[in-house]
């Protein structure tokens, strides 16, 4: 599938979505998203960012309606690689993911304000050690 034309869309999908952002039409005339665009479902569920092979691929940012949001880097449509994860609580996380999943280096800041750094690994985070500024 080699791609053939480059375009800017508006797209409302049978579900209720809306695509506004590049695309490309591959030789065999299917039309996928590919470049930077927006993308909010009927849930409200709000994706901006870049695009590739129809999927969330690159840098973007993904909002929920709960006021939860994820910033950084996406791979199929997966948080995946740096990013930074804040809950609708304010919590937040920063480092790294892997299938959104935290996994390695990363801090995480808690409803006081406090800074744990360490590795995470799936649902664990062991040995965590406060942050501290002086």
């Amino acid at each position: 599938m080699s791609e053939i034309t480059s375009l800017k869309i508006s797209y409302i999908f049978p579900n209720g979505d809306k695509y506004e952002g590049e695309c490309c039409r591959t030789s065999d005339g299917v039309v996928m998203r590919k470049g930077s665009g927006t993308q909010t479902s009927a849930s409200g569920v709000t994706y901006t960012g870049e695009w590739d092979n129809d999927k969330m691929n690159g840098r973007g940012t993904l909002t929920h309606p709960s006021g939860a949001i994820y910033s950084g880097l996406f791979r199929d449509n997966m948080y995946h690689g740096k990013g930074t994860y804040r809950f609708p609580d304010g919590t937040e996380y920063t480092g790294t993911f892997n299938n959104n999943r935290f996994e390695g280096e990363g801090e995480f800041t808690d409803s006081q304000g406090l800074v744990w750094t360490g590795m995470f690994r799936n649902k664990a985070a062991l040995g965590l050690k406060l942050k501290v500024n002086m």
